[in-house]
């Protein structure tokens, strides 16, 4: 009997090629946006502009951020914050708390890397982040990003810019100028001049001293 034809060889199937992608998880960021009710309540503002972003019935009065923010201070080890404030731990603590999406604070060694696993974060969850601006002395709250290819996909992918909430707006800073409006996008010029390595006057952070800082999304 004649021998079975062999079978043909399936094409191999074509492999996606890496392209710009534009990311953004709040639709409405005014709408969910509050200010700092005090130059130093920052991590109180920002902690609240997130739960307001995973919320369907967003909270944005005073009252609410005294609570978060004293809720904060009880939640900060000395460790945490050397000078008696609020430290990065503690505003994870009370995100979890108070919110139904778990939160972790992520320490990188460059800034590249941070945004990068920011924005790995806010793809693949669905919600945004906070970066430790000002050498970790301010909060930003970034709700997405613009890279040159999908970070979930391409391992290549460079983020080039974050839509950030800036808790301190409208304010004018001495140091930093003046703040953008919330959801305004911030591009490398601006990352770089913003979100700088972990350096505190108040002393030594072993671990972050020269990193850079993010709380990020672990849940949808």
């Amino acid at each position: 009997a004649a021998s079975a034809s062999p079978s043909a060889t399936p094409a191999p199937t074509p492999k996606p090629k890496p392209k710009p992608v534009t990311v953004n998880v709040v639709a409405k960021p005014r709408s969910i946006f509050v200010s700092e009710g005090t130059k130093t309540w920052c991590a109180a503002a920002a902690v609240q502009i997130v739960l307001n972003a995973n919320s369907r019935d967003p909270d944005t009065t005073r009252a609410r951020q005294a609570r978060i923010h004293r809720l904060q201070v009880e939640a900060t080890t000395r460790s945490d914050s050397r000078n008696g404030g609020v430290g990065p731990e503690g505003m994870v603590t009370v995100l979890n708390r108070l919110g139904k999406v778990d939160y972790e604070l992520k320490v990188y060694g460059s800034r590249s890397a941070a945004l990068l696993g920011a924005a790995k974060a806010i793809s693949r969850t669905g919600h945004p982040a906070i970066l430790l601006a000002w050498r970790g002395a301010h909060a930003w709250v970034m709700s997405g990003y613009k890279a040159t290819a999908d970070p979930l996909v391409f391992k290549s992918a460079t983020v080039k810019g974050a839509y950030i909430l800036d808790p301190w707006y409208p304010r004018v800073s001495s140091i930093w100028g003046r703040s953008d409006g919330p959801g305004v996008y911030q591009d490398a010029a601006e990352m770089r001049r913003n979100f700088l390595p972990w350096k505190r006057p108040e002393g030594r952070y072993p671990g972050r001293d020269g990193r850079f800082l993010v709380i990020v999304p672990v849940s949808r």
